[in-house]
């Protein structure tokens, strides 16, 4: 049934962590706060972010404002120097995703920059868990059998390449797992996406 269906994209929209998520940890780099970037860590920068696509799309039975308030169209990702590590923020989150509440565990990602510093890739994963959704999401999973008792296993990547001195492109893999109960009794799910963003320096 499609309800099924639904109910796993919504909860793997949650997960949507690191992309530099699965919202993550620190970056094992040196370099400089701020919003102008140095040139030995041309990445550390604030940097306004547009979402491009979603891959494969959500369902048109999932209001385009749910998707938007879980994966963030226009967010800020900030990068920048804590110690000796980059640190990067997403709109004030630790992850790029907004979990909306929900009780979220990260582990630590690897982290791998190119030789040039002008791309990254961090990859990790984490849980997700509740034991119902929460605000609007409530609503869609009433109307999917009364989803609750919610724990969520992901794993994602997030490759970060700068195209220009002041522009870069995000893409954020990730794969999720996870099991609910419902009216009808236990359910589960398997489902991957690949969402893909733009960036100006600001």
């Amino acid at each position: 049934m499609w309800k099924w269906t639904t109910v796993g994209i919504i909860l793997l929209s949650l997960t949507w962590i690191l992309t530099l998520p699965a919202g993550c940890a620190l970056l094992k780099k040196s370099g400089s706060s701020g919003s102008v970037a140095l040139s030995s860590e041309p990445l550390t920068s604030n940097w306004k972010m547009t979402r491009v696509s979603i891959d494969p799309p959500f369902p048109t039975v999932i209001p385009g404002l749910i998707v938007d308030q879980v994966i963030p169209k226009s967010p800020t990702w900030s990068i920048s120097l804590s110690g000796s590590q980059l640190k990067p923020v997403y709109d004030g989150r630790s992850t790029w995703f907004n979990p909306l509440g929900m009780s979220v565990t990260i582990t630590d990602p690897t982290v791998t920059e190119g030789s040039d510093k002008k791309s990254v890739t961090i990859s990790g994963g984490g849980t997700i868990s509740a034991g119902k959704l929460p605000g609007a999401l409530a609503l869609v999973g009433a109307a999917a059998g009364n989803i609750s008792n919610i724990d969520i296993d992901y794993t994602d990547s997030i490759v970060v390449t700068l195209t220009g001195q002041n522009q870069l492109t995000a893409a954020i893999s990730y794969s999720a797992h996870g099991q609910y109960s419902g009216s009808k009794g236990p359910g589960s799910f398997n489902n991957s996406a690949t969402v893909k963003y733009t960036g100006t320096r600001k």
